[in-house]
């Protein structure tokens, strides 16, 4: 049985969306560009067997992937943050808005485009719940799980216990 770690955001527009897209130009340069679009609800996920990934506790923002459990289930969007290099042209930022707009994350994947994904995750910004489920059933196998608090970088792997200079 597969479990997965559930990420609630308990307060409304506390879910983002972030992908980077980049390409390779004929003269061997990159460009990129980075979307940030925030819902106002859905949830992220962590595999259960990866809970090094969970976050600590009192952490701002629990980073989860989108490509884990059954789906994000993003609901509502109400904004969409973008960052271009420079080498991208008004012309085709705007381009490249109104594909997404109408295509959503969709025509990223799918469209047919010189744009490679880079890295995409999911942030959910604190206050946030951690639930442990059943991947399969959505069974919720412990819910409010305790996060563990940060550890002492002094005194905590990888880190000796003496800095050098102290």
């Amino acid at each position: 049985m597969a479990n997965v770690y559930v990420i609630k955001p308990l307060h409304k527009k506390s879910i983002v969306y972030h992908v980077e897209m980049f390409r390779e130009n004929p003269d061997g340069s990159i460009s990129w560009f980075n979307i940030d679009e925030t819902y106002r609800w859905g949830h992220g996920f962590i595999e259960a067997d990866l809970d090094c990934n969970l976050p600590w506790q009192g952490d701002t923002v629990a980073y989860a992937r989108t490509d884990v459990g059954w789906g994000c289930e993003f609901d509502d969007s109400v904004s969409v943050e973008w960052e271009f290099s420079d080498d991208i042209k008004e012309l085709e930022q705007q381009e490249l808005k109104e594909l997404y707009y109408e295509g959503g994350a969709g025509w990223l994947y799918d469209g047919e485009h010189e744009w490679q994904e880079e890295d995409c995750a999911v942030h959910i910004i604190a206050p946030y719940q951690v639930d442990l489920c059943d991947e399969i059933t959505g069974e919720v196998i412990e819910e409010n799980v305790k996060l563990k608090p940060r550890p002492d970088p002094k005194t905590s792997w990888p880190f000796s216990k003496e800095f050098p200079g102290e």
